[in-house]
């Protein structure tokens, strides 16, 4: 108990690193098992809305990590409950701060205790994943339907997100399926030459649910092999023809996706690391998928979204950004510093009108990565969204320095341009209106017509009622 004594006074003293970015202490400096800590401090110079913190057992076993929100006043605070069985140790136990590069740690001490009677075992836990995913072909003709279908074991969002993919990774389509109270979920789509099908070959189906991934490989062919009888004359059929409209072709555009070296063929394993990955290296492809506008998207400056494998940047293409936000936190928590994800986070922020959060996102990644295009053009998107032409567009000049070849800035910036055009016009018309004339008991005035920027205020369709959008956007592009 002495020794504890001691160390309690040394505890109690609040954390704060050589630098000064952060003062955190706790409540007192020893516990219990089955007590709550509260940690609470506040950050000096504030980057970020949100610091991560993570504790560690006397072993240096992680317990727990947790993104805080900062409070108004640049000050947080978090409980943290010393449950059994995670906290039964007695000894030291150590709260790590992570704040954009900076880092710092506070200690506290816990009495444990020891569970000597003998408890009932535990039912495990069911972890939401992807129990199996199945086609019900293992080969399709054009102006076939797929279908798709598959388990989960138990419920965790009311949909699951299924990707197709040519044999280069490239991404063809999404869907999100509903999951139904037997945990069975199945969808069906049309199979169509040069639109969703570029090529022959084999093709992958990806689903996605919680943290768990599953794949399952099939056959696209153009036509059917048919082999005539050799006492009957043979009498070609036309194709058949579907009714419903297919989406306008554009006009091929000779853009090379394909990676310089050669891409060995995919293996029909169900599971391959190669395949889960979006080619986040790939720039071109990067570039073509930012492209693709959605009808689901109101916007009217593009924004870049940082792809990589994960359900975040594709539940961003789906604008289910609600849901894309949740996934950006998990990411954040394990990688704090991760640029692509930051970003990712502030444009989910910017599309549902949170421009202020969304801003601070941005500084943000821009404090970890000053030069960081695809956060500077995002940044810039905001601020024309809010009316702040002449700040956007000294951005986007300042991207374009850095490589002239940035297709989105460029549109972007004539976009912002003309758009600081017609406030200018607006407002000197509001000048000359002030201007009225007064007819007797008739003033003569005329009202004028002003630009809404709240990109807060334009109203964001259902999600499933888009899944076709989708394709428009993936199909007018890619043919």
């Amino acid at each position: 108990m002495l020794l504890f004594a001691v160390l309690a006074v040394f505890t109690v003293m609040p954390a704060l690193a050589d630098d000064s970015w952060m003062v955190a202490v706790t409540d007192k400096a020893l516990y219990s098992t089955g007590e709550s800590v509260e940690v609470s401090g506040y950050i000096i110079e504030r980057i970020m809305p949100v610091i991560a913190m993570s504790v560690y057992d006397p072993d240096g076993v992680i317990l727990s990590a947790n993104s805080v929100e900062l409070q108004v006043d640049d000050g947080f605070t978090k409980t943290i409950s010393l449950d059994s069985p995670f906290y039964d140790k007695s000894g030291t136990y150590l709260i790590e701060f992570n704040y954009g590069q900076n880092t710092d740690q506070l200690t506290f001490e816990v009495i444990g205790t020891q569970i000597i009677q003998e408890e009932e075992p535990e039912m495990p836990e069911i972890i939401p994943e992807v129990l199996f995913l199945d086609t019900d072909k293992k080969s399709y003709e054009d102006n076939e339907f797929i279908t798709i279908s598959g388990m989960v074991s138990a419920i965790k969002d009311p949909t699951i997100l299924i990707g197709i993919y040519d044999k280069n990774d490239f991404p063809t389509g999404f869907y999100t399926p509903q999951i139904n109270s037997d945990l069975e979920f199945s969808i069906s789509f049309l199979t169509k030459s040069g639109v969703n099908f570029k090529t022959p070959g084999k093709y992958f189906a990806k689903a996605h649910y919680g943290e768990s991934k599953e794949t399952v490989s099939f056959e696209f062919v153009n036509a059917p092999q048919v082999t005539p009888n050799k006492n009957q004359k043979f009498i070609p059929t036309p194709h058949p023809q579907i009714t419903q409209q297919v989406p306008k072709q554009k006009q091929e555009t000779k853009i090379d996706v394909t990676p310089q070296k050669p891409v060995p063929a995919p293996s029909t394993e169900t599971k391959q690391e190669k395949q889960d990955n979006l080619s986040v290296e790939d720039k071109q492809l990067g570039e073509m998928l930012n492209e693709i506008t959605l009808n689901c998207d109101y916007t009217e400056y593009t924004d870049s979204i940082v792809y990589y494998d994960g359900m975040g940047p594709a539940l961003m293409r789906l604008c289910s950004y609600d849901q894309a936000i949740s996934y950006f936190d998990k990411s954040l928590i394990k990688e704090p510093n991760n640029v692509d994800v930051i970003t990712n986070k502030a444009t989910a922020y910017s599309k549902l009108g949170k421009i202020d959060m969304a801003l601070e996102y941005y500084d943000a990644a821009l404090e970890i990565k000053s030069d960081y295009l695809p956060a500077l053009n995002n940044k810039a998107n905001a601020l024309a969204q809010m009316g702040k032409f002449e700040e956007a567009i000294l951005i986007y000049n300042s991207i374009l320095e850095k490589d002239p070849t940035y297709s989105i800035s460029q549109t972007n910036l004539q976009k912002a341009r003309e758009n600081l055009v017609e406030y200018a016009k607006n407002q000197n018309f509001r000048e000359s209106e002030s201007n009225t004339t007064d007819l007797g008991d008739v003033t003569v005035r005329t009202e004028t017509s002003s630009v809404n920027y709240d990109a807060g205020a334009k109203k964001q369709p259902n999600l499933i009622d888009q899944i076709g959008n989708i394709f428009a956007g993936l199909f007018g592009f890619l043919s």
